[in-house]
């Protein structure tokens, strides 16, 4: 009998930078949006559905 295989890890991932990535990207969406003439509550909507939908994701 063969000895299972050993578990696959993933890349270390530098949080830090990845967060920072996510961060920025973010900001440049807000601006364009705003720079387009979106109105505040409707960003803050659609930010809050998007952190509702991974929540539940999240937590199955």
């Amino acid at each position: 009998m063969l000895p299972p295989p050993a578990p696959v890890t993933p890349p270390a991932l530098d949080v830090n930078a990845e967060v920072g990535h996510l961060d920025r990207a973010i900001t440049t969406a807000l601006d364009a949006a705003k720079a387009g003439g979106l109105p505040n509550g409707y960003i803050v909507a659609v930010l809050h559905a998007h952190a509702l939908k991974q929540t539940q994701l999240l937590l199955g």
